[in-house]
């Protein structure tokens, strides 16, 4: 078995890095500033509301989408937070990411900007979920949706979704 110099393995991972945007920086860096790396607290949930879909939806996009199918309208019975979970097939061409977010009236929960999806060299769709967390709502009447987009501009995909939100009665 040939073995690889130190240098000849240091020069194909700057290339890997050259050749993929997806790997080559931080893949959740941003002009602005990010949260605090770690937000935490506690929710007091007893209900959920839920919304499923099963229609295809794709976008070449830089900029948010609303998924279709994902809005939820609920009434928060007591001041705490809320939770709100996205599960779908999402798909990325190659070299692509699909980032998602969670909206609580028109208002980011968090995490914010999450990589739902990866570039695959298939680009078939495939499982993905991910939990957020939408801090202080007041009591009364609010709307959940799930948005998307495209890291680079190229084409990702959301296919079957579930978004479900959990909420104090």
């Amino acid at each position: 078995m040939k073995s690889l110099s130190s240098a000849a393995l240091l020069a194909s991972a700057d290339s890997l890095l050259f050749l993929s945007p997806a790997l080559a920086a931080d893949p959740h860096a941003k002009a602005q500033p990010l949260p605090p790396a770690v937000s935490s607290g506690s929710c007091s949930e007893n209900t959920a509301a839920y919304s499923a879909s099963t229609d295809l939806q794709k976008s070449s996009s830089r900029n948010y989408r609303d998924v279709t199918g994902t809005s939820v309208t609920f009434t928060q019975g007591a001041p705490g937070c809320v939770e709100v979970s996205f599960t779908a097939e999402g798909a990325a061409t190659p070299r692509e990411l699909l980032v998602t977010r969670a909206l609580l009236d028109g208002k980011e929960c968090l995490p914010t900007d999450n990589i739902f999806a990866s570039d695959s060299p298939s680009s078939d769709l495939a499982d993905h979920g991910m939990n957020y967390i939408c801090p202080n709502v007041a009591t009364g009447s609010h709307t959940a949706k799930i948005q998307f987009r495209s890291r680079f501009g190229h084409p990702v995909a959301l296919d079957y979704r579930t978004t479900i939100v959990r909420y104090a009665q």
